[in-house]
């Protein structure tokens, strides 16, 4: 067994093809097929069987899965041994939700790569639930995720800042949930959202739920910004983070709707598996995003959205 069979493998657990592992590793299908077929030799089983043009994991080939990602963190160790700070490089897999990525995450990416040109960074976006599961899988090395503060044994956490989260209507929405007639009944307004797995959506839905109080019915977008668009139209209403809303704010085109009791707090964190190696890349990227963290601040919007942050 060879590290390029084990690094094949991974990426045709990634792509879920041989075809699309072999034009990103720039090998031809049949050197990625006797890659994989190497290891089967050494171990004995197949890992993997076709379904239709996509391949699945057999249950030996699961259960490789986090020998794999040992072994190829090892072999990053063994290549950095010699590594100094003023000459870090390798391989950087950063997962982020949409919101941090586009609202928090430039000054510090920016920052990072003047300083470290040598390091690849990959930044992928989902879920702040897939996020976490990345660190778990290997597929990323740090994730973001905004959410009530995690809680997991097994991830080194750092606490960012509590992110408000608000809900926001056009400037001529009249809807206000401070008034206690809205609950146990069924609002006007359409609730435009997010992903089933937002954090934040999960969170409003349940505030909702609680006091009984129905949208008249549900829009479900996956980008930001048709979201804010389709509230400024005067389309619906909308649960998101007040970094996402904050400038709409400012300029009357969007504003917060009061709501009754506020809502749950919710963090913008960092956070890395604590059996993670801690390279001279992951190391810098982290002592970064901490620096710009203790910069960031609602102090200048705060007297905005107070009907919101009750």
């Amino acid at each position: 067994m060879e590290i390029r069979h084990f690094v094949t493998f991974k990426k045709v657990i990634e792509f879920g093809s041989f075809t699309q592992a072999a034009e990103h590793l720039g090998y031809t299908q049949s050197t990625v097929t006797s890659h994989i077929q190497a290891l089967e030799q050494q171990i004995g089983a197949p890992l993997f069987e076709r379904m239709g043009r996509k391949v699945m994991l057999t249950d030996v080939g699961k259960k490789m899965v986090p020998y794999t990602q040992e072994i190829l963190d090892t072999y990053r160790k063994i290549e950095s041994i010699a590594s100094e700070e003023k000459d870090v490089q390798g391989e950087l897999k950063i997962a982020a939700p949409e919101s941090l990525t586009v609202y928090r995450l430039e000054p510090i990416l920016r920052e990072y790569r003047k300083k470290f040109p040598n390091v690849s960074i990959s930044l992928s976006n989902a879920t702040c639930g897939d996020n976490k599961k990345a660190l778990f899988n290997g597929s990323a090395d740090i994730a973001f995720v905004m959410m009530p503060q995690l809680q997991e044994l097994d991830l080194i956490t750092h606490s960012l800042l509590d992110e408000p989260i608000v809900l926001v209507g056009s400037p001529d929405c009249s809807l206000d949930i401070l008034d206690k007639s809205y609950e146990n009944r069924k609002i006007n307004e359409c609730f435009i959202t997010n992903e089933k797995e937002c954090s934040y959506r999960i969170m409003f839905e349940e505030y909702l739920r609680d006091r009984g109080i129905v949208p008249s019915y549900t829009m479900e977008l996956w980008s930001i910004e048709a979201m804010k668009r389709c509230v400024m139209s005067g389309l619906g209403i909308a649960c998101l983070p007040l970094i996402t809303v904050k400038d709409e704010i400012k300029e009357g085109r969007l504003k917060i709707i009061p709501c009754e009791g506020g809502f749950n707090q919710i963090f913008s964190q960092v956070a890395y598996h604590k059996n993670k190696w801690v390279s001279p890349a992951l190391s810098m990227f982290i002592d970064i995003t901490l620096k710009h963290a203790r910069d960031w601040s609602y102090k200048e919007i705060t007297s905005s959205a107070n009907g919101g942050l009750s």
